[in-house]
């Protein structure tokens, strides 16, 4: 190996040697150091204000999710990017920290915690956010790491010992001669190495279990203390050695062999290495009590990173503890008494400048104009600190104030710079315009306002600018004027008037001035014809300009007008109609103040504003914000300040100084950090896990589910992006599913409030997107139920429909039960009353069967009284007799008759089917009965078709059907009566035939209680009958299969239809 001229092997060099090594080493040292404080290694702080419990930060590491852990002399800290939650000892509860005094982490291959303090080792349970102890010491744990076999290895009080995994007990490896174990780690082949306090490292062999052992002091110069209080393996086969005494040094496993790398500061005195961490394959960053330094091996360079203090992004304490890296890339130091320093991954870098009292450091915080003389240096223009030079090469400022001297600047508050030549102009607020000779840096000429005409009228030169064919021009409070090299004076342009606050010149390419003005818009004058425009803002029309307070114009290369307002946007001049396009908060700029506009080599659009650094495409409608949280002074910039030199290189002032950057630089950041729930608060408090009666069960960023009562149905949820580059600048999107239809998007917010949502299942759902505006794929999400009150239940609702049911059913059956009751009395009523119908209607059958039996029977006596009485004289026997006899058949006739009805009604009435021919039966019975129809003058028909008609039927049932329906016909008809059979279609199955006459119209309501047994019309009462034909004939046609009923509707007659079917198809049942 080839080592450097000052790190060749002491025993082979002479003493001479030894001291120009060491000579070069304060020389490099020296250099370096001076070198990184203008490299501008920018640091961010949190310390015990931003939350964190101590500021003594002893260790650190980052766990496999991206937090970073922090170990402190009070406590351990988790950081999220935001917040510090800090885990404590507390006597109370044995899943505590084992002690607060916090000295070592460890995060093993598995994603394990381990902390080591001055009580043991606990391993943390990221599930349940509590600690198991793991190792009880009444020493301090000072350095810890797993071997191969999941042992733990770890330093105790200075004795090396070791946690066997499957046994559980711990091996103590006792001090020998070449000192005490203070430090451990394993190198890349899983080898467990050990520093001692003697200068030794010793290689652990685990198949001999015994140790190798290395001097690494053999060969340099003696020292004071031989203690190494770190050691760290690379992924090059080394073991870097940091020690008490003697800095760092670097040891060879392959050969053997080590270096001194740093050995002291640049006042000589010893280095004390703290902490190691690789950062880059040739990059390592070294903790020491003198600050960080930082280490290339590929070029043998050293940069040492110390405090100032008049430098706030410096670091805040040069004794570091801690050192290590992040999954970004960002480097984090812990100190002794400054916090946390940490130092991002520089995706982007702006360059600062501010006051901070150095002699070299700029002279105000308000910077204005800036321009660049023929000789490469910045002249900066302050408004509270006056003229500076910049030198680009060194880094240095020169200043100007004003002294009252003719030859130094008239005035602090400089607005309008102009290099031409050797001449620098320079524009002051309120105290006129200035002439500098920049060779001698001395002010050759002052000019004032005055009456006379050669002079502005006002002396507040605001703006100077030279146009392509050399004219200078003024913009001031009172207008514009042009400069006269002739005669050395000054001519007012009568198309801008006087009452105009112009503060900026520009010109475009086609030699047009534009003028911002504060109130009146922005004017376009063309010098050659003389002829000025103004455009002004109109609340009435959308595309005219957005504000009358313009701020400044920029042609972009492809020539459009873009205009910057105050509280208008930015405006982009569309040409063809004088209209505008404005692009605001409502397009995504972080402000509608725009102070100035410059444009990089790729088009982009740098915009400075009130809340931030704006890079714009306009072709590709893309934006990108930078502000504090990237690297910016201040997120508010100032007033047509901005200049980009040849090299592309922009430059900003802002109220707190200057920035600058090169954007071909940049990088984008595309780094999506995945994002967890980091907190759950209901009704404003904050749910701990494993808490008494808590909802939570295990940690928040783990869980999937929460459920909670429908009391504490309003909660907030916080969420953290685990970025730590910019996380001020990561924005964020929500949705709770089963609430939200969309993703709602909340900016750079992380807290989201619910209330009084209703009992059910959500889903919420959390992502995030870094400055580079990609959004995460994967998201966070928790299942939150509200569980409904007892009373909205399942089980309630259960409850409440069987109570319901139970009541319903218990309704039904009181109302059934009632009904029945009432049924059975209205039975027990119609019964009653049916019954007295009945026994009504018997009484009146009897009554006329009586009448009927009397009539016949007195038919009977009177012939028989008569031939009793003339016995002797048989003169009119004959017809005596036969009156009798046909008054007897009459009687026997009616007993039949209601004997047929009996049988009828008990289904007794047998039937015996013969195929009849219905014309002759119909035409028999006509006959039979027209002797009865002629004696009282009645229109006596019978209407039979030509077809002959047969059906089969009981001939004796049908003619008692018939005869009954005839006989009633004729009783009770008035003049007409007929009998009719009606044609037969081909396939008919029924045939009809229908009885009518023109007797007293029963009505449509009595047609069907005609056929009820003993019912008799009340005005048909005076005609003799038993009340017993119409029901024996309708029983007589059912037995028949067919049906006997009156037409109904309005008809002028009664007419009675007898339907029978033409076939019996199953004859047997009769």
């Amino acid at each position: 190996m080839e080592y450097p001229q000052w790190t060749i092997d002491y025993h082979k060099c002479k003493p001479i040697v030894a001291l120009i090594r060491t000579i070069a080493i304060l020389i490099a040292l020296f250099f370096t150091s001076a070198g990184a404080y203008c490299q501008s290694y920018q640091f961010k702080h949190y310390q015990v204000e931003n939350g964190l419990s101590n500021n003594t930060v002893q260790c650190s590491v980052q766990d496999d999710r991206g937090f970073m852990w922090f170990g402190t002399k009070d406590g351990l800290n988790r950081f999220d990017g935001y917040n510090f939650k800090t885990f404590r000892h507390d006597a109370e509860d044995s899943t505590s920290l084992d002690n607060n005094f916090i000295r070592g982490l460890y995060k093993d291959v598995h994603g394990k915690i381990y902390i080591g303090s001055s009580a043991g080792i606990s391993v943390y349970n990221e599930l349940q956010e509590n600690f198991e102890e793991l190792v009880k010491t009444r020493n301090t744990i000072r350095e810890m790491v797993a071997d191969t076999t999941g042992n733990l290895w770890f330093s105790d009080g200075l004795e090396l010992k070791c946690y066997m995994s499957k046994t559980k007990q711990v091996h103590v490896y006792k001090n020998d001669k070449y000192g005490d174990a203070n430090t451990v780690c394993r190198s890349a082949d899983g080898t467990i190495w050990i520093g001692t306090t003697n200068g030794y490292l010793k290689k652990y062999n685990a198949a001999a279990d015994a140790f190798t052992v290395y001097n690494i002091f053999s060969h340099s110069n003696p020292a004071t203390t031989k203690w190494i209080e770190k050691i760290y393996a690379d992924n090059k086969g080394n073991i870097l050695a940091g020690t008490a005494n003697y800095g760092l040094k670097v040891f060879n496993i392959k050969d053997t062999t080590y270096k001194d790398i740093i050995t002291y500061n640049a006042d000589r005195t010893a280095i004390y290495v703290r902490d190691i961490i690789q950062s880059a394959d040739d990059e390592y960053w070294i903790a020491t009590e003198s600050g960080l330094f930082i280490y290339n091996s590929a070029n043998g360079s050293i940069s040492n990173l110390q405090k100032h203090y008049n430098n706030p992004y410096s670091l805040s304490d040069n004794a570091i503890y801690t050192v290590c890296k992040d999954k970004e890339g960002g480097i984090w130091a812990g100190t002794y008494f400054g916090g946390i320093n940490y130092y991002p991954k520089q995706y982007f870098s702006f360059e600062k400048y501010f006051p901070d009292y150095s002699p070299d450091a700029i002279s105000g915080n308000a910077v204005r104009e800036i321009c660049e003389d023929k000789y490469g240096h910045l002249w900066i223009g302050t408004e509270d600190g006056g003229l500076n030079m910049f030198d680009k090469q060194t880094g240095r400022f020169k200043k100007f104030r004003p002294t009252g001297k003719k030859t130094d600047i008239a005035y602090f508050n400089i607005h309008g710079l102009l290099c031409d030549g050797d001449k620098l102009w320079i524009g002051t607020f309120e105290h006129g315009l200035d002439i500098m000779d920049i060779k001698s840096e001395k002010v050759i000429k002052h000019y004032s306002a005055s009456a006379g005409a050669a002079q502005p009228k006002s002396n507040f030169i605001l703006s100077i600018y030279k146009t392509k064919n050399g004219t200078i021009y003024l913009a001031t409070s009172r207008g514009l004027y042009r400069y006269n090299a002739t005669n050395d004076s000054f001519v007012f342009i009568n198309e801008i008037p006087d009452y105009v606050f112009a503060h900026f010149i520009t010109e475009d390419h086609n030699g047009n001035l534009w003028i911002p003005s504060f109130g009146n818009g922005v004017y376009k004058y063309n010098p050659v014809t003389e002829k000025a425009i103004n455009f002004r803002y109109n609340p009435k029309d959308k595309s005219s300009i957005g504000s009358n307070t313009v701020t400044t114009v920029f042609e972009d290369d492809k020539q459009r007008i873009w205009i910057g307002t105050e509280g208008g946007g930015l405006c982009l001049l569309n040409k063809d109609d004088k209209t505008f396009t404005a692009y605001s908060t409502g397009q995504g700029f972080p402000s509608n103040t725009v102070f100035k506009i410059l444009e990089d080599e790729k088009n982009n659009l740098w915009v400075t504003t009130t809340r931030g650094l704006v890079c714009f495409n306009p072709d590709k409608n893309l934006i990108r914000i930078y502000t504090k949280a990237n690297g910016l002074l201040t997120d508010q910039f100032n007033y047509n300040s901005g200049y980009k030199d040849a090299t592309g290189k922009m430059y900003f002032g802002s109220v707190k100084g200057l920035i600058a950057f090169n954007p071909d630089s940049f990088v984008n950041n595309n780094y999506v950090p995945p994002v967890y729930i980091t907190g759950f608060q209901v009704n404003n408090t904050e749910l701990v896990a494993g808490q008494k009666n808590s909802p939570l069960h295990q940690s928040v960023s783990l869980t999937k589910k929460i459920s909670l009562p429908y009391n504490q149905s309003s909660f907030s949820i916080d969420f953290a992006a685990l970025s730590f580059t910019a996380p001020e600048t990561i924005e964020y999107a929500y949705k709770m599913e089963g609430l939200d239809e969309d993703w709602t998007y909340i900016k750079t917010n992380r807290k989201v409030y619910f209330t009084n949502l209703a009992p059910g299942s959500y889903t919420f759902r959390a992502k995030a997107a870094t400055n580079g505006g990609k959004w995460a794929d994967n998201t966070q999400q928790i299942e939150v139920e509200i569980l409904p009150p007892f009373w909205a239940t399942t089980w309630a609702y259960i409850i409440y429909t069987l109570l319901i049911a139970a009541t319903v059913y218990w309704l039904m059956r009181m109302y059934h039960n009632r009904q029945v009751e009432k049924n059975k009395r209205k039975i027990e009523l119609m019964e009653h009353e049916k019954e007295k119908e009945i026994y009504q209607a018997k009484i009146e059958f009897f009554t006329n069967v009586a009448h009927e039996i009397r009539t016949l029977l007195t038919l009977i006596k009177a012939p028989m009284e008569k031939l009793m009485k003339h016995a002797t004289d048989m003169k009119n026997a004959d017809v005596y007799l036969k009156t009798m006899e046909k008054n007897t058949n009459r009687l026997v006739d009616l007993t039949n008759e209601l004997l047929d009805f009996r049988k009828t009604e008990t289904k007794g009435f047998s039937l015996n089917f013969l195929k009849i021919n219905i014309n002759a039966l119909l035409d028999d019975i006509y006959t039979n009965f027209q002797t009865i129809a002629e004696p009282r003058n009645i229109e006596y028909k019978l209407v039979l078709p030509t077809q002959i008609v047969y059906t089969y039927a009981d001939e004796e049932a049908l003619n008692k059907i018939l005869s009954n329906l005839l006989n009633n016909a004729i009783k009770y008809a008035e003049k007409k009566v007929r009998l009719r059979l009606l044609p037969v279609a081909p396939h008919a199955a029924n045939m009809v035939i229908e009885i009518e006459n023109d007797g007293y119209v029963i009505p449509e309501e009595l047609k069907e209680k005609v056929f009820e047994p003993f019912f008799r019309i009340e005005k048909t009462r005076h005609h003799i009958g038993s009340g017993i034909g119409l029901a024996l004939s309708r029983s007589l046609a059912a037995l028949h299969k067919g049906r006997l009923y009156m037409k109904e509707g309005d008809l002028q007659m009664n007419v009675f239809v007898l339907v029978l079917p033409l076939n019996q198809h199953d004859l047997s049942e009769y």
